[in-house]
């Protein structure tokens, strides 16, 4: 189900002409960069309209020739892995991943033109920053990796760190996630653990200079999120760190992710992610909240 948000009743008439729209795109072979913005300007539309159960089968049945898993926005919408972003389609966004299949290469090239796959590739350079500063501060780390999936930003840095003094807990409830990704560190399985649970059922008497979730929180209720910072601050050495990204609703993409691709998401605001910080307990002086270069994902920090 999609979360709240402000409703715009379409017309008839306007609904059939973004139909219309849709349609001589699609007969195209997919959007030129002139017609980017009338794509997202379009599902923006629909996200905030209440379609009908009519008007929904409509707009499905026309974006069917585009829902395969071999297209970046196909793989989002069928969730072959049982869950929306999962470790396989975070890492084609991680790798700028494009289908051999010509007649998806433009919807490919446009998905990864969009605010919300550069925003999670800005992230895995902000965890690699993230992990570079830490190793200046102690002289042996452990990092707790929540909802670790790919694993391509921890490989990324240790290829550029052969000498890095941080050990690796990865926690994934996924267990192919977790193969995925011990896959991929291969070269470097001496510096990392891998862990099948539930990242609320987890304890452990580790305690971690670093907690990183790059995208876990922003599935939970606020219930459920404060529920979770409480568990991870426990695991956490003395100056330790707990990190946790977030989409704002500065988000641009988001009438794609919820409209084509059906992901959703919790976005907050930095007051919010404060407030929730509040919420959990931690002090205000030990809360802090940074984002990457595009301004859609933030990272609410929480200091032991």
């Amino acid at each position: 189900m999609a979360y709240p948000h402000e409703e715009l009743k379409l017309s008839k008439g306007t609904f059939e002409q973004i139909l219309s729209t849709l349609e001589g795109i699609i007969l195209k072979g997919g959007p030129e960069e002139k017609d980017y913005q009338i794509m997202t300007s379009a599902c923006d539309q629909l996200m905030k309209a209440k379609l009908t159960v009519s008007e929904e089968s409509q707009f499905h049945e026309k974006i069917k020739p585009l829902m395969s898993l071999d297209s970046m926005l196909g793989f989002s919408f069928l969730k072959p892995h049982g869950y929306a972003g999962d470790h396989e389609l975070i890492d084609r966004i991680y790798t700028k991943w494009h289908s051999k299949d010509p007649k998806y290469y433009k919807w490919d090239k446009y998905y990864h033109y969009l605010d919300a796959p550069q925003a999670v590739r800005n992230r895995k350079e902000y965890l690699k920053n993230q992990l570079v500063k830490l190793t200046s501060k102690n002289d042996q780390n452990l990092v707790l990796n929540l909802a670790s999936g790919p694993c391509t930003d921890l490989y990324e840095y240790l290829v550029s760190n052969p000498n890095s003094n941080i050990k690796f807990d990865c926690l994934d409830l996924d267990a192919n996630a977790l193969e995925y990704g011990a896959a991929i560190c291969d070269a470097y399985y001496e510096q990392l653990t891998f862990i099948h649970r539930n990242a609320f059922r987890y304890s452990t008497e580790s305690r971690y200079n670093l907690i990183w979730s790059a995208g876990l929180f922003d599935y939970f209720s606020d219930k459920l999120f404060v529920r979770l910072v409480n568990r991870m601050y426990a695991l956490l050495a003395l100056k330790g760190e707990l990190v946790i990204g977030n989409f704002s609703p500065y988000n641009t993409s988001r009438g794609v992710q919820e409209v084509v691709c059906q992901w959703y998401l919790h976005h907050r605001s930095e007051d919010e992610l404060i407030e929730l910080a509040l919420k959990a307990g931690i002090p205000r002086e030990n809360i802090r909240v940074d984002k990457e270069e595009t301004g859609v994902n933030l990272f609410l920090h929480l200091e032991k």
